[in-house]
């Protein structure tokens, strides 16, 4: 039997604040050019690293800026997600799956578009080293250009073949870079009225709500 890994997605996957990602660029968008995000600009957001979503809004600038940027809508999205306790947790049923896997020996990692600044919060607020070795945590460091090399790095970082590795992702565009890797299984999670249209997804293996009754099957063959 070969190892088998796990690449999680983030945002919309281990953690529900698409919401919140709103709420902050709408601020953002309000801030720096008197309007709100239109729901186009914010479906070409999915699986896009900060940089790309701001020369979307904003136009092309230098690094340096894109970075200020960057770091401000971020700090916006942390507030809204600290001024809403209600919804600031993990996904259901997802603590007892990660414990288990953590019995198992799974390999495992966070593949995120987010920027270091979030993945420190997100360490520090919901304990994630618990899980994981956050030095092995793949996100936004500016030298990805989509979620493909991220998910390259982070099979690499557990040491277990893309093959090998089972995928959870949220968005249409993760999930199409997810299933450009080839992984040995795709996992999408969805709201429930969009399940039928995820499950005609090109790779998609089953599509999820949550982590209630999460099938670990893949991970004992």
């Amino acid at each position: 039997m070969n190892k088998k890994g796990l690449l999680f997605d983030f945002n919309g996957t281990m953690f529900f604040d698409s919401e919140k990602h709103k709420e902050a660029w709408d601020v953002f968008s309000q801030k720096y050019r008197g309007c709100p995000i239109s729901d186009y600009e914010l479906d070409h957001t999915h699986g896009k690293t900060n940089k790309k979503i701001i020369e979307l809004l904003l136009g092309d600038m230098r690094d340096e800026e894109s970075e200020k940027l960057s770091k401000a809508k971020e700090a916006l999205y942390r507030e809204c997600c600290i001024n809403d306790p209600k919804m600031f947790h993990l996904v259901d049923g997802l603590e007892d799956v990660l414990d288990y896997l953590k019995e198992l020996q799974i390999p495992m990692t966070i593949c995120s578009a987010s920027i270091k600044d979030n993945i420190d919060f997100f360490i520090s607020s919901f304990h994630l080293d618990r899980w994981f070795d956050i030095d092995k945590i793949i996100y936004d460091d500016g030298t990805h250009v989509d979620k493909i090399s991220m998910f390259h790095e982070g099979a690499q970082a557990i040491g277990v073949k893309l093959e090998d590795c089972m995928i959870i992702e949220d968005s249409l565009s993760g999930l199409d870079f997810a299933y450009r890797c080839q992984p040995g299984r795709l996992i999408a999670i969805t709201t429930p009225e969009r399940k039928a249209a995820y499950e005609k997804i090109a790779g998609v293996y089953a599509v999820i709500h949550d982590f209630r009754n999460f099938d670990t099957s893949f991970f004992l063959k």
